[in-house]
């Protein structure tokens, strides 16, 4: 799995302080209540062993985040991209009976995840059986989407960094998402309150800010690129807010699964070939959207491409497995 370690403090965040905590167990609690998410897991916290002379702030000092990426298909995930690859992006409750057999999930199961989903404005009901994606799902299903278009340049980078400032003085809710979407588009912390990336995507500033703002990032956020940066931070920057390596060691590893399961998929039941295909297919995806889609200069090994390029193979391959299938579900591919 990617893993590039993000160094983030108190400060840099701009979240306001709060009463110092009392237990290691609070600041755990309190540093999941400024970041927390499925797709992260808290590797290591450094804290002061003790809480300076009764200041009534609490300080991180050090937080290390693994940007933990690995798709599953569990009922939320299944729901929402059998509705996203659906051209009128609905599903009908009469089709949770096969959606059940097919990925071993039971139809009360699958029914109380379409109620959640429901409350989190991520699809609606019409009454009459009938669930669709909502314009807020649809933007995102957008994102998940942009790894099928070229999206950014990798050989052509002048060095020049798309920079977004964060202020100071948040709700954790609200920096919470900030922080989330920034990481979705690649951008690390390069400085306090301020978030960096290489200014190699097709979008200019605008079009990125549009972007960032319609999936959650906060209304007083500033985007803008950010040129003549000292040669020293640059290196820093260059060398250290992305982990590379392990992300190249990860993607090939994923690349080997999907050549395996391409030479194997014939000899496999139906139901076999549906799991396997949605799983590597959907976690495959799954990193191509959320790659930081890093210039050559930075990610000399374009794993992104080989990435991509087997993908729309295994695109291929799955459909034709699941072509029949889809119509059973209703599904109008």
């Amino acid at each position: 799995m990617w893993e590039p370690r993000i160094n983030i403090t108190q400060h840099q965040c701009g979240i306001q302080a709060t009463t110092a905590p009392t237990t290691i167990d609070t600041v755990i609690v309190h540093l999941n209540d400024i970041h927390h998410s499925k797709h992260y897991k808290l590797l290591y916290i450094e804290i002061l062993p003790v809480i300076l002379q009764k200041i009534h702030f609490w300080i991180l000092i050090v937080i290390l985040i693994m940007y933990q990426f690995t798709y599953e298909p569990t009922p939320k995930n299944v729901l929402l991209d059998l509705m996203g690859v659906n051209k009128r992006h609905e599903l009908a409750t009469s089709q949770l009976r096969f959606i059940s057999d097919a990925f071993d999930i039971s139809t009360n199961n699958l029914r109380v995840t379409l109620n959640r989903l429901t409350g989190t404005d991520l699809i609606t009901h019409d009454g009459r059986g009938v669930y669709r994606l909502t314009e807020k799902a649809l933007a995102k299903r957008s994102f998940i989407n942009r790894w099928q278009k070229n999206t950014f340049h990798y050989d052509k980078w002048d060095s020049r960094w798309l920079a977004c400032h964060l202020p100071k003085g948040v709700t954790r809710t609200v920096r919470k998402k900030s922080l989330l979407v920034l990481e979705w588009y690649g951008f690390a912390a390069g400085l306090d309150h301020l978030w960096v990336r290489p200014n190699n995507l097709t979008l200019n500033h605008s079009g990125i800010t549009v972007a960032l703002t319609t999936l959650g990032l906060e209304e007083d956020a500033h985007c803008f690129v950010l040129q003549d940066a000292p040669d020293s931070l640059v290196s820093q920057w260059v060398h250290r807010l992305w982990d590379v390596e392990r992300l190249d060691h990860e993607y090939g590893a994923l690349i080997q699964s999907i050549e395996n399961s391409l030479t194997t998929l014939a000899s496999k039941s139906v139901n076999a070939s549906l799991s396997e295909t949605c799983r590597l297919g959907g976690e495959a995806i799954h990193r191509l959207a959320i790659d930081p889609l890093l210039p050559r200069a930075i990610r000399p090994q374009n794993k992104y491409q080989q990435l991509k390029n087997i993908v729309h193979k295994y695109d291929r391959v799955g459909r034709n497995i699941w072509l029949e299938q889809l119509k059973k579900l209703g599904v109008n591919a």
